[in-house]
């Protein structure tokens, strides 16, 4: 009985020890909790090695087709920048021929404009050669004298529409053209003597009270220059005491750039005026 009391009082005792967390315990958890440490070191430790040969075994792979992966990577990195560089000269090789296809087709229709106008030249020329054809055998015929309907003055023979007709007239350009379609061209005054028979032989050519409306069309212009009259063989007109008093005035709205000449019983030598080419219809004289 005395000894089951003693044993009871160690248990007592020790449960004592371990509900008051004596330093006897508090050592043995230390102790155990400093080799878990120990344990879970060494685990790190070996997985951390088997980690590193894993790794360092991937980078080694001797695998052909993934060699020949990172051959093929390796080539077009290296590659990479000529490929640029060749796209942009190719670029710069495009806009250079677009520019030049551009300057190219300029020029064409500029060739084509100029041929046009060889064109409509040679076209003209073509009647007016056969119109000198046709005249030829008249001439001919005729000993050197001048067609029908045409006045001999001196070595030009000379043609007046009134003449032809007294209600039909036509602007400058529409009278050259009629002229040139007869074989000869607006006449062209070259001296006084000739001055005096144009204005004396027109005197009678009357078909308006307005000396304005009986003019007729001669070949003088001054379209390429403004101020500047010129005959149509290219010849500078310098007599400025033909003009009527007043004139060249180059009045109205769309302006006056073809030369008329009419007839003055007060003075022979001011017989012209400037007149609007395109709007003012008069009769005409062609000189051959």
């Amino acid at each position: 009985m005395e000894t089951q009391r003693k044993t009871g009082s160690v248990s007592f005792n020790n449960y004592k020890i371990f509900r008051n967390g004596g330093d006897g315990f508090n050592q043995w958890v230390i102790l155990c909790l400093g080799l878990l440490n120990a344990v879970l070191l060494i685990v790190a430790v070996v997985l951390g090695i088997n980690c590193a040969k894993v790794k360092e075994g991937s980078l080694h792979i001797s695998n052909p087709a993934v060699t020949q992966l990172f051959s093929e990577l390796d080539y077009l990195r290296s590659n990479h920048s000529d490929v640029i560089e060749a796209e942009e000269e190719a670029k710069k090789a495009l806009e250079s021929a677009i520019n030049n296809h551009k300057e190219v087709k300029v020029k064409i229709e500029q060739l084509k404009t100029v041929n046009d106008g060889y064109q409509k030249q040679m076209q003209a020329l073509q009647v007016e050669k056969a119109n000198l054809k046709s005249n030829i055998s008249v001439l001919e015929g005729s000993c050197g004298g001048c067609l029908p309907g045409w006045a001999l003055f001196n070595s030009s023979c000379y043609f007046f529409s009134y003449t032809e007709s007294s209600t039909v007239k036509k602007n400058w350009h529409e009278s050259r053209e009629d002229c040139v379609s007869r074989g000869s061209d607006l006449v062209v005054i070259d001296n006084q003597e000739e001055q005096k028979y144009v204005s004396n032989i027109i005197q009678n050519m009357k078909t308006s009270d307005s000396k304005w409306e009986n003019g007729f069309w001669i070949g003088l212009t001054d379209m390429e220059n403004e101020g500047n009259w010129t005959w149509i063989n290219n010849v500078t007109e310098v007599q400025q005491r033909y003009w009527m008093d007043g004139e060249p005035n180059n009045g109205g709205h769309f302006g006056e750039h073809c030369g008329v000449a009419v007839h003055s019983a007060f003075n022979p030598w001011k017989t012209r005026y400037d007149g609007n080419c395109d709007l003012k219809q008069l009769h005409w004289m062609c000189e051959m």
